[in-house]
């Protein structure tokens, strides 16, 4: 497997969108949707300690994060990633986009990318995602992009599946 981290991080562009390595001046332009373990931040202070964490899981191999830029206005709208490591040759993928962004088709795009570089990069044999069953929008993104649901209408959340 090809997994992380990387000699250098790998940039992924399609369109209009450039999916790339979170920097620290960028952390100010994400507060509205920076999270860590499902934890919302409130402060600058902990926006640069959650991408402090990020980079670390990242440099031991744990996950690989991209945050999505529109080329065209140059502005940061969203995180697309891979989270939890990768046993067994699975990836586990997450997404969120400021919401002037939503409904656009910037997700999708991003979405596909992250996917194709996890299948036919990371050798990944599967991607998962993982979200509420009241994420209408989530849920859409996924089912368009491919992902089967595995429903499980006991748990908390609802499991998405996409095979390479």
């Amino acid at each position: 497997m090809n997994l992380p981290p990387y000699i250098l991080f790998p940039e992924l562009r399609t369109g209009g969108l450039l999916l790339r390595e979170v920097k620290p001046d960028d952390i100010p332009h994400l507060l509205e949707i920076l999270t860590y373990d499902g934890k919302s931040v409130e402060t600058l202070d902990q926006g640069v300690e959650i991408i402090r964490k990020i980079d670390q899981n990242y440099r031991e191999g744990e996950s690989v994060n991209w945050i999505i830029e529109e080329l065209e206005t140059n502005q940061l709208i969203g995180f697309v990633g891979y989270y939890r490591g990768f046993e067994n040759g699975f990836g586990e993928i997450g997404f969120v986009l400021k919401e002037a962004f939503r409904g656009k088709g910037f997700m999708s795009q991003s979405l596909q990318l992250a996917v194709d570089f996890g299948i036919n990069r990371m050798w990944l044999r599967q991607v998962r995602a993982f979200t509420k069953p009241d994420n209408e929008k989530a849920i859409a993104v996924l089912e368009r992009n491919g992902f089967v649901s595995d429903y499980k209408p006991e748990g908390k959340y609802l499991e998405f599946v996409y095979f390479g």
